[in-house]
């Protein structure tokens, strides 16, 4: 399992003097994505996906650079070469809005499709292919991992409803930066927490953008 070699990533830059940082963090993710309380259906998935944006994404002040690219720069030359491969793959996640296309013929993981590059990728995750259903549109990080690709813990299911929706928006900004990217899918994230924290209005007026003109 991949979380065992996370753990010291995390242990590093939440604590002491990255633990202010932390703080600043969340400030600015849940001010995009949605600030979420202890008490919403989806508090520990908005967690855990703000926890991967920190540690996969965010660059640190004065660093340029995410967590886990600093990391793997200041430690690289006393890595084993099994250590090597893998921290290397986890400076390449994949943070995206995708599309569940199938199961894999023996139901242990899914063909995905990465909708703003048109990617797709087979993921191993048995234990959690039972939440799923084909078509289902959702937000998700891909973890390269010893040859193979896992979800991260955290999900953010769209409704099926606003697919047109979403593949709209996804084709506006496809072959822009990955900064412009990421900052619609937290949009996308604030949307979906509205419509369950006021699941009587229409959806539709909802999951929109307001006119700039």
């Amino acid at each position: 399992m991949y979380q065992k070699y996370l753990e010291p990533i995390i242990e590093d830059f939440t604590t002491g003097e990255y633990y202010r940082e932390v703080y600043t963090a969340k400030q600015e993710y849940f001010d995009k994505a949605g600030i979420v309380y202890e008490d919403d259906s989806e508090f520990e998935q908005r967690m855990c996906i703000f926890m991967d944006w920190y540690i996969f994404d965010r660059d640190l002040p004065g660093v340029d650079l995410p967590p886990i690219k600093y990391f793997f720069r200041k430690n690289k030359d006393r890595f084993s070469s099994e250590e090597l491969n893998i921290y290397r793959d986890f400076c390449s996640t994949v943070h995206s809005i995708f599309r569940l296309k199938r199961f894999t013929w023996n139901k242990k993981g899914f063909v995905v499709l990465d909708l703003f590059t048109n990617k797709t990728h087979v993921v191993t995750d048995s234990e959690i292919n039972k939440g799923f259903a084909r078509g289902d549109i959702f937000e998700a990080r891909i973890i390269p991992f010893k040859g193979e690709f896992e979800f991260s813990k955290g999900f953010c299911f769209h409704p099926a409803d606003m697919e047109s929706f979403i593949l709209n928006e996804v084709k506006k900004v496809r072959f822009q930066e990955k900064g412009r990217q990421t900052k619609l899918i937290l949009q996308l994230s604030a949307m979906k927490l509205k419509h369950l924290r006021f699941p009587h209005i229409d959806i539709r007026h909802i999951y929109k953008f307001e006119s700039r003109f």
